[in-house]
């Protein structure tokens, strides 16, 4: 979604609810926050992490004087109590709605909110918790679990990371001494632009296409010395074990939403994109989850998402009214109104972290 986790032949995980989720009240513009809590408590890494309450048990031990409870340990109460609702259910963000500044600070109840931009918050500010914990404990046990005993690692503390977190290499190659130049970044979403594209593989293509650097954007050659022509290009390093992708629907500058169809398909194949090509095993993705927009902006309209259950069904998930849908009734949503913006890949072959 290695860079992507384990091998192949490793067991996939098992997600951990078959079935239709609960619904979600709609407090007041809430769409934007019951799709993204749709889709997180369907993300099978993260979804079996918290009904475990691995976060919840370790932070309470590192913090017992704790009166409130910190951003992490709120999602988790809430994916659980999804997770274990029983069919035709109906649930309340509430705790969540209240816990709104633990997540971002600048966003307000009553307001719609765009889904892509507090999806970032929650996952931002949940690794921010895991952070505050690992510096407490600055050793790790070896199954993954922060404790006194041995080295630092990843585990519990680092989750979030461990789950949407990948890394993109931005190369730029000189074209006359042929020297490179590496910088690499993390990421925990990739954004789209769709200007020129009909697909979100024509999307992808055009994010990772090389760029040449002549006339007045000339590279500064370190070893030529010299202002050179030269060769710019992304490719990722380290894929995701689960992709989160925006589509960029909606114009910074105008405010307008792009209601271009754009094709995209159940399965996702990275290999192409990738820094090392002989990568074993490549990364290959299968849609989980995607939240789809019917409205004109960002600042307007309705929100709802489209989640996948342990079986393999897919239900549409508009706040309280959750339906039996399809992978054709998700693939087709995006004829005028209402339009996909974003989508969430698994890799099949990981272990939970």
């Amino acid at each position: 979604m290695a860079p992507t986790a384990e091998p192949a032949s490793a067991a996939p995980p098992r997600r951990p609810r078959s079935g239709p989720p609960p619904g979600l009240k709609n407090l007041g513009n809430t769409c934007y926050l019951n799709s993204v809590l749709q889709c997180l408590a369907s993300t099978p890494p993260l979804a079996s992490f918290c009904l475990a309450s691995r976060h919840s048990n370790l932070c309470k031990k590192v913090f017992p004087n704790r009166d409130k409870e910190c951003a992490f340990c709120v999602l988790e109460r809430q994916i659980v109590r999804q997770l274990r609702a029983e069919a035709g259910a109906l649930d309340s963000p509430g705790k969540v709605l209240r816990s709104l500044p633990l997540f971002a600070e600048h966003f307000r109840w009553g307001r719609q909110e765009d889904a892509h931009e507090f999806l970032r918050y929650v996952i931002d500010a949940c690794h921010t918790a895991c952070l505050r914990i690992r510096k407490r404990l600055p050793v790790v046990t070896a199954n993954g679990d922060c404790g006194p005993e041995e080295g630092r690692g990843q585990g519990s503390c680092m989750v979030m990371r461990e789950t949407f977190g990948g890394a993109l290499l931005s190369q730029v190659k000189c074209l006359v001494c042929k020297g490179e130049s590496n910088k690499t970044d993390e990421i925990m979403d990739l954004s789209l632009d769709l200007l020129g594209t009909s697909s979100v593989g024509d999307a992808l293509t055009c994010f990772f296409k090389p760029e040449v650097l002549e006339g007045a954007n000339k590279y500064s050659c370190e070893r030529c010395k010299k202002l050179t022509s030269a060769r710019k290009q992304m490719f990722i390093l380290k894929a995701p074990k689960v992709l989160v992708i925006q589509l960029k629907r909606f114009d910074g500058i105008h405010g307008g939403k792009i209601n271009r169809n754009i094709e995209f398909k159940e399965g996702l194949v990275l290999s192409d994109f990738m820094y090392d090509k002989n990568q074993d095993p490549q990364p290959v993705y299968n849609l989980f989850g995607s939240i789809v927009h019917s409205g004109f902006s960002q600042d307007s309209g309705h929100y709802y998402a489209y989640v996948k259950d342990a079986a393999g069904r897919w239900y549409c998930c508009n706040d309280s009214h959750v339906s039996l849908s399809s992978s054709q009734d998700v693939l087709t949503e995006k004829l005028n109104l209402p339009t996909p913006m974003g989508m969430a890949y698994q890799v099949p072959h990981v272990v939970s972290p």
